[in-house]
């Protein structure tokens, strides 16, 4: 096998080619990504010692994974881009843990500190405990978390064959014998999944996120703008 010397550098050029004829092809998904990036975008620069200080640190770390997740969905990566979206809704769930409890503050801060450390903090931090914590709020918040949260292990964020074959071509008369993993799709049915998924992982986690930070996404009009995105019958 020859590895070509820009081989890298050909995949990224790669990716910004599909990014920019993304934009074209799916402007309403683009658009309503964009929106949900504003809302992000407006809480984070507005955020004044935010208690516990941490939570302010994971509203910015579930910006910058739900921007990593936009661009590798317009890009095509349509299998990678699931375990970002699964950081962006678990960024959000913890955050809202570490607000309930500040003392997770700690718990979270000390994981690696040791063995006794890294179990109580992967016993406090669960998709159990996020959904319990959510469920205080809206059961019905809960339960969209759930299915975006599954959705993202289905197609991808856990390696299983419904995320691996979403971007696999075969070639029927050859069998096994002819399988193409893509490192891309182009396919505009999977591309526009990945983007609607995408979409509504981001305003999923803005959801959670408005229990710690209520106040200023009220103030900000950020609750006014999840309401127009939920009521645009796209999401």
């Amino acid at each position: 096998m020859t590895t070509r010397k820009r081989s890298l550098e050909d995949f990224f050029d790669a990716l910004r080619r599909n990014q920019r004829a993304n934009r074209t092809n799916f402007p309403q998904w683009y658009a309503i990504i964009e929106r949900v990036d504003d809302c992000f975008v407006r809480v984070g620069k507005n955020l004044v010692n935010p208690e516990p200080p941490m939570t302010g640190v994971l509203l910015l770390r579930c910006q910058y994974a739900f921007k990593t997740a936009a661009g590798m969905a317009l890009a095509g990566q349509i299998v990678e881009v699931f375990p970002i979206l699964r950081s962006v809704l678990e960024y959000a769930g913890y955050c809202l843990l570490m607000y309930e409890t500040p003392a997770l503050q700690g718990v979270f801060i000390l994981r690696h500190a040791g063995k006794p450390e890294m179990a109580t903090q992967k016993n406090e931090f669960t998709i159990k405990a996020v959904r319990g914590a959510i469920t205080r709020h809206d059961p019905s918040v809960a339960d969209i978390y759930d299915d975006n949260y599954q959705r993202a292990i289905d197609f991808g964020a856990h390696p299983n064959p419904h995320g691996t074959f979403s971007a696999m071509s075969l070639d029927e008369d050859k069998g096994l014998d002819a399988i193409t993993a893509l490192a891309i799709s182009k396919d505009p049915k999977i591309v526009e999944h990945a983007l609607k998924c995408t979409a509504q992982a981001g305003l999923t986690a803005l959801h959670v996120l408005q229990y710690v930070f209520k106040e200023k996404f009220e103030l900000l009009g950020i609750r006014q703008d999840m309401d127009a995105l939920a009521n645009t019958g796209m999401l």
